[in-house]
């Protein structure tokens, strides 16, 4: 038991002197917000010194402060002392001014601010910016900086990026930025205003020419204040070669089966370029069509072609015409020729055939069957149909051969041959009538043997007759 009680006791004296070690070990916090940290010699800097308490005590905080240019002064005296319990926090206003005898350029400047605690010694810096009472005394000094592509390509927007920073207390109120170049897209102006000791960026963006030509260029950067040139910086930069397919805008007009055809090529790329042009067309569109184009095919499709030479922007305008009235014309005048024969075309048509039905020796012709095909093709009926046919007087005609299905109402001779007539009374629209007959040769034919032209002869209407005529057949041997 006395063991133990002794065990304890040692327990509470490591604790006790430990614990102050911990509290050392936890700084306090400190934090500084300026409310006005740019003063001309006349003027106060205010600041705002937070002080929380970290440690696991009460601690009471002093403020001091040696620097000899400055008078640093509390708001409200009081907060130059405060005690704070764990976790407590308090704000503490303080006043920076230019002290009388201090001698001090413009400049920027870190007056310091002694925080004594129980716990030990922390120094905080209260920074501002001492300005001049009469800033146009200097010379504006500014720093530039260029963020730009040094390669450009005429399709595609520039974005120019300058950053500014004002290196001395003078305040740059309406500061010129001009952008000078001889590519007339990157004239650029911009009225900025560049507070003291202050930063800025002025972005630019332009749109060059598509047909500017590619060379190197000298981009000038003017800082311009009052009419006086501030800063001046120059950048070179490439406009780099850009060649395209040529840009066509097609015009069209259509005027009764004839289209015309304006076709305006534009070189858009910015150096001299010589292209095959190609337009779409068809077939049966190229045999009309009228022009200084050539006919191309690839893969399968055809297309009028030109070649072209362009300068950088240059438009030419290529004609050309689609004349279908020709065909118009031809279709016309078939269509009429038709209408004119079908008008004008014998309603009967006469066929005229021949086979040898007998043959002699060394296999001469001796006995002949011809046939008439008779045949109404019109929509009426034809009254007083007479056929006639003649044969040579090399052949006679005799009645006790076969006459076929129709008999004839007349058969005479002639000095040119035999002649055989039969009458129709009426030929029904579109009926369709056969006529044989058998001839038997007076001698046996060697040879070819010519059955000249049948006659069918027809009535029109009253006291009008028309004739039609078979065609001549051909018969031999060989």
């Amino acid at each position: 038991m006395g063991k133990n009680r002794l065990l304890v006791v040692i327990s509470a004296v490591l604790l006790l002197l430990f614990v102050p070690l911990f509290d050392a070990a936890t700084p306090s916090s400190l934090s500084v917000v300026a409310e006005k940290d740019h003063i001309v010699p006349s003027e106060t800097a205010v600041f705002h010194l937070t002080i929380k308490n970290t440690a696991s005590t009460e601690q009471t905080y002093k403020l001091i402060s040696y620097d000899k240019d400055w008078n640093v002064d509390f708001s409200p005296s009081s907060d130059r002392q405060v005690s704070l319990s764990p976790g407590q926090s308090h704000t503490i206003t303080i006043k920076v001014s230019l002290s009388p005898t201090a001698v001090l350029v413009p400049n920027s400047y870190s007056p310091m601010v002694i925080v004594n605690s129980n716990q030990g010694e922390d120094k905080i810096s209260l920074p501002l910016t001492l300005w001049p009472e009469t800033p146009n005394d200097y010379l504006p000094v500014v720093k530039l900086s260029i963020d730009m592509n040094d390669k450009i390509v005429p399709h595609n927007p520039v974005s120019i990026k300058l950053f500014l920073e004002n290196k001395n207390p003078l305040n740059l109120a309406n500061l010129t930025v001009r952008l000078q170049s001889e590519m007339v897209e990157f004239n650029k102006e911009v009225m900025v205003d560049l507070p003291p000791l202050q930063k800025k960026t002025v972005e630019f963006s332009v749109d060059p020419s598509e047909t500017q030509q590619p060379k190197e260029y000298t981009l000038v950067f003017v800082l311009e204040r009052n009419g006086q040139v501030v800063k001046g910086v120059n950048k070179k930069v490439e406009v780099i070669p850009v060649i395209s397919d040529f840009a066509v805008i097609v015009n069209q007009r259509s005027v009764f089966f004839k289209h015309f055809y304006d076709l305006t090529f534009t070189n858009k790329g910015n150096v001299l370029n010589t292209q095959e042009v190609k337009y779409p067309t068809t077939f049966w569109s190229s045999i009309f069509t009228q022009g200084e184009g050539r006919t191309v095919v690839e893969e399968g499709k055809r297309y009028l072609a030109w070649q072209l030479t362009l300068a950088p922007g240059e438009k030419v305008v290529v004609p050309f015409v689609v004349n279908y009235r020709l065909l118009f014309y031809f279709l016309l005048v078939v269509a009429a020729v038709g209408l004119f024969y079908w008008q004008v075309r014998s309603p009967v048509v006469l066929t005229k055939k021949a086979l040898t039905t007998r043959s002699g020796d060394e296999g001469t012709l001796s006995e002949i069957k011809i046939t008439l095909e008779l045949e109404n093709r019109s929509s009426t009926p034809l009254k007083e149909v007479t056929v006639t046919d003649v044969v040579p007087a090399i052949v006679n005609v005799e009645r006790s051969l076969d006459l076929g299905t129709l008999r004839p109402k007349d058969i005479s001779h002639t000095k040119h041959g035999t002649r055989v007539t039969w009458l129709l009374v009426e030929l029904d629209a579109h009926e369709h009538r056969i006529i044989t007959y058998k001839v038997r040769a007076k001698l046996n034919i060697l040879g070819t043997f010519s059955l000249p032209r049948a006659t069918v002869e027809y009535g029109k209407g009253k006291h009008r007759k028309s004739k039609a005529y078979s065609n001549v057949f051909h018969l031999g041997v060989e």
